[in-house]
């Protein structure tokens, strides 16, 4: 375990190295120091906020705080408390519908090399969330897909929130740079989460709690959907929390930005 004087002159250092813009030295996580978080923020699709509120609410809810690893493009200014990983950019992969591909660059353990937790810019932490940290290292965890609220039997991957090792799932990387090209050029695969479910085994996959983190549009929503008949519960109460429910996930439209009720608005800052 590092010691304080160790890990503050390993933050020096990486400091440095991104004044420099030259690569951020690869540091171990420490048990006993801030939770290393990361994010994926390409082209104009969110603006800079969504990530200074993500870091802020990781930091709320966090009890050990957070390193806060953000993968962008080269030209990006990224403040000096957050960690800039430079991400290759590819050739017609850009704008909203696109983007997300980028987000496949955070299973390269050139950048990062231990135990990293990630989230979309979309989600709104409204709890302690120090129970991911606790999860066991040696799965791959992550969202199960939201239509299994209709179709229990789905076991896909959400890619909204992902916790994992990027030294032990280093094939991920392997086995996407050898054949990215063909992949996104020739849409081989309709996106992140459709490529994860091909090359993630199911055996070695975990979900997180499917009652701590929800959709916010299907679960939280007006007290949640019928899905019967496709009606809201409580129609008109906008968003209803369960004592249980730690992250929000804002998949599709709209975003936390266009909501304007009290619960979103008290969280999402």
């Amino acid at each position: 375990m590092a010691t304080e004087k160790e890990q503050h002159r390993a933050e020096r250092e990486a400091h440095r190295a991104r004044k420099r813009n030259e690569p951020v030295p690869i540091t171990a996580n420490d048990p006993a120091g801030p939770v290393d978080c990361a994010c994926v923020i390409h082209g104009d699709g969110y603006d800079f906020t969504y990530v200074d509120r993500l870091h802020s609410m990781l930091n709320r809810h966090l009890t050990r705080g957070v390193r806060l690893h953000v993968y962008t493009e080269p030209s990006r200014v990224v403040p000096t408390h957050m960690i800039r990983h430079d991400l290759t950019e590819w050739p017609g992969v850009s704008g909203r519908k696109r983007s997300w591909w980028y987000k496949m660059q955070l299973f390269n353990r050139e950048h990062f090399a231990g135990q990293l937790l990630y989230f979309d810019l979309d989600v709104v932490i409204v709890d302690n969330i120090d129970w991911m940290t606790a999860l066991s290292p040696v799965f791959f965890w992550t969202v199960k897909d939201f239509r299994s609220l209709w179709k229990p039997n789905l076991l896909n991957i959400n890619s909204s929130v992902m916790y994992w090792n990027t030294v032990h799932y280093d094939n991920i990387w392997q086995k996407f740079n050898q054949q990215s090209e063909r992949i996104r050029i020739n849409h081989q695969h309709g996106g992140d989460q459709e490529y994860l479910n091909t090359v993630i085994p199911a055996q070695q996959r975990r979900f997180l709690d499917e009652q701590r983190v929800v959709s916010w549009r299907w679960t939280a929503l007006d007290g949640g959907m019928n899905f019967k008949n496709r009606t809201y519960h409580r129609p008109g109460r906008g968003t209803i929390l369960s004592p249980l429910n730690s992250v929000l996930v804002f998949h599709g439209d709209p975003k936390p930005h266009e909501v304007t009720d009290a619960v979103i608005k008290t969280h999402w800052r």
